[in-house]
């Protein structure tokens, strides 16, 4: 038996295909949702084992045939698609089961021969299999095996369970084929005739192989002309740009868009329009910021010190805008090596007749359902620094969604604990839509603390856009007045917030008066905005009373006329330690 294999007796094996077995069957387009790419890797592989195994078995098989069978699994693995693979062996077997009785027969007579590496999983398979389990079971042994098997096991168990499929169903009488595409087109003259009759256009820039490929574009500091300029192009390419258009639904078939109306009635078409232009009328109405790097290193702090602490429950009334654009001045590095540079969001409720679907981790589609107070949720599209359609210098990279009362988890849950700057395997999506969701909110309620505190640690300016030129951007289709602001961390925040605080101690303190000056740290504290009710409502429910996180600048601490602590001052001078902007000798 394979020793990463958690070890099952029979008894516990069979119970557990007993209890799936009673389950209620799930539709099969939820639960088997094949792209184009997975289906061609999928027969390339059934294809190459085929040649080895047809019988009659001539007396010496070529040794190109097994050749052709590496070469199939080295592709699979080559585009990380193992699972995708494996499920639908999976869904062949339990199918040729539940056609014919003997192939049930033989699944469970073959299981109990499984020895050697990777046996238990083949094991299993063939079990689950030919009691039909529930997928779900399935997906989630695959998943395990994945995450602890080693190549060489990997390859082994592909060619064994391809084997074992083609010489149960030889003829392929059982093969179910399902493609996340609505309407799967082969023409492209007849997708680009499609496109166009949705009213879009092709650009004058070629069309690229996809929105998000290069993590090395160069990236320079916006100012509020090149902002106001990305943002129409932006819009255009999302309204009308059969290039974009076509390019979105490359990635709706091999790399899977996480939200998006899978199931729309209409077609793959209609869906991707529908998102594009939902996409424009979000960034034609935004208000634009640009974050100044002081801001974005603020809010990165912020992000770092909250790891392991859940975040508050989000609340819309902390956006600086219903709908915005901000752009940072230096990009915001993920653990997958890609960089943000910059967020799109606006409100967002999902309509049940143009077949909205969330992409799992574990790869199944979720239907998504209207919020039940008809709240909307806040839709936010990372932009990663890339090369993009339109000579812009970033495309759209990964959907968020914040949804009212919304908490994540502690952050530092999904890092690896030997390696505490990466993500676990397996998780590593999750973890980089968490950390990007937790990168927004800090910038948000940097961005908007000034209306719930006195702590004010932010100073911004506004530039205004001419009216004439105001005129002719709605012309164009932006609603928005071109106002860009432009935010960064105020240096006399610290000495500000120092004279606001009382100079006589505060009732219930140690009564001890302080003889020097240093600095304190940067830092969170918790403040409550209902101090009156606080009480009541903690004595009615336990953590019922929100609380703000407000950001408490780096600021000088004890007398002003007071000498600066040496022993601190010395501290600050040692090479090791961390440079502040405030520091005095």
């Amino acid at each position: 038996m394979y020793p990463n294999m958690p070890e099952l007796s029979e008894s516990e094996l069979l119970a557990i295909a007993a209890r799936a077995a009673k389950r209620t069957p799930v539709a099969p387009n939820d639960i088997l949702i094949l792209t184009e790419l997975q289906l061609k890797l999928y027969r390339d592989l059934h294809s190459a084992v085929g040649k080895t195994v047809r019988p009659p078995v001539p007396a010496e098989v070529p040794s190109a045939a097994f050749e052709r069978v590496r070469e199939a699994i080295d592709a699979i693995l080559a585009e990380d698609e193992e699972l995708a693979v494996f499920r639908q062996m999976y869904d062949h077997l339990a199918n040729a089961a539940l056609g014919d009785q003997r192939v049930a027969d033989h699944l469970l007579e073959l299981s109990g021969v499984q020895r050697g590496p990777g046996g238990g999983f083949v094991k299993r398979m063939l079990r689950f299999a030919a009691t039909d389990a529930y997928p779900n079971t399935v997906q989630m042994l695959v998943v395990d095996f994945l995450e602890t098997t080693d190549k060489q096991t990997l390859r082994a168990v592909f060619a064994q369970l391809a084997g074992m499929e083609w010489a149960l169903d030889p003829d392929d009488r059982h093969q179910r084929t399902i493609l996340d595409a609505p309407d799967f087109v082969d023409d492209i003259d007849d997708e680009i005739h499609r496109f166009r009759e949705l009213g879009l256009v092709p650009g004058e820039d070629a069309p690229g192989t996809s929105l998000t490929r290069t993590d090395d574009a160069p990236w320079s500091t916006p100012d509020q002309h090149r902002i106001r300029t990305w943002r129409r192009r932006y819009v255009e390419a999302h309204r009308q740009s059969l290039d974009w258009a076509r390019a979105k639904a490359e990635v709706y078939r091999l790399e899977r868009e996480r939200l998006a109306p899978y199931g729309h009635p209409d077609g793959l078409e209609v869906a991707v329009v529908t998102q594009l232009r939902q996409e424009a009328d979000r960034a034609s109405s935004a208000r634009l910021f640009q974050i100044d790097d002081s801001l974005g290193q603020m809010a990165l702090r912020r992000v770092v010190r909250r790891a392991e602490k859940k975040t508050t429950p989000f609340d819309p009334a902390h956006l600086p805008a219903s709908r915005g654009m901000l752009f940072l001045d230096a990009p915001f590095a993920l653990p997958n090596g890609r960089r943000i540079i910059g967020y799109v969001w606006g409100p967002w409720s999902p309509r049940t007749r143009e077949g909205w679907f969330l992409l799992r981790p574990d790869r199944l589609l979720e239907p998504v359902e209207a919020a039940s107070d008809d709240a909307p949720w806040t839709w936010v599209t990372a932009l990663t620094c890339d090369e993009a359609l339109l000579t812009l210098p970033f495309s759209p990279y990964e959907t968020l969604l914040a949804r009212p009362g919304e908490i994540l988890d502690p952050e530092i849950r999904l890092r690896d604990p030997e390696a505490p700057e990466r993500f676990r395997s397996g998780w590593g999506r999750q973890g980089n839509q968490e950390l990007m969701l937790r990168h927004v909110r800090a910038l948000w309620e940097l961005l908007t603390q000034h209306k719930r505190s006195t702590v004010r640690v932010l100073a911004h300016q506004a530039h205004e856009l001419k009216p004439s030129k105001r005129e002719a951007e709605r012309r164009r289709g932006i609603s928005d007045s071109g106002r860009v602001e432009n935010w960064w961390v105020d240096p006399d925040a610290g000495e500000r917030f120092r004279e606001q605080q009382p100079s006589t101690p505060r009732e219930g303190g140690t009564g001890r008066t302080l003889a020097v000056r240093y600095w304190r740290d940067e830092h969170e504290r918790q403040q409550c905005p209902n101090s009156h009710l606080h009480a009541a409502l903690e004595t009615e429910k336990a953590g019922s009373c929100p609380h703000y996180e407000i950001t408490i600048p780096e600021h000088p601490v004890g007398p002003v006329d007071a000498p600066w602590s040496d022993r601190l001052r010395r501290a600050r001078l040692r090479p090791s330690a961390p440079r502040r902007s405030g520091a005095r000798a």
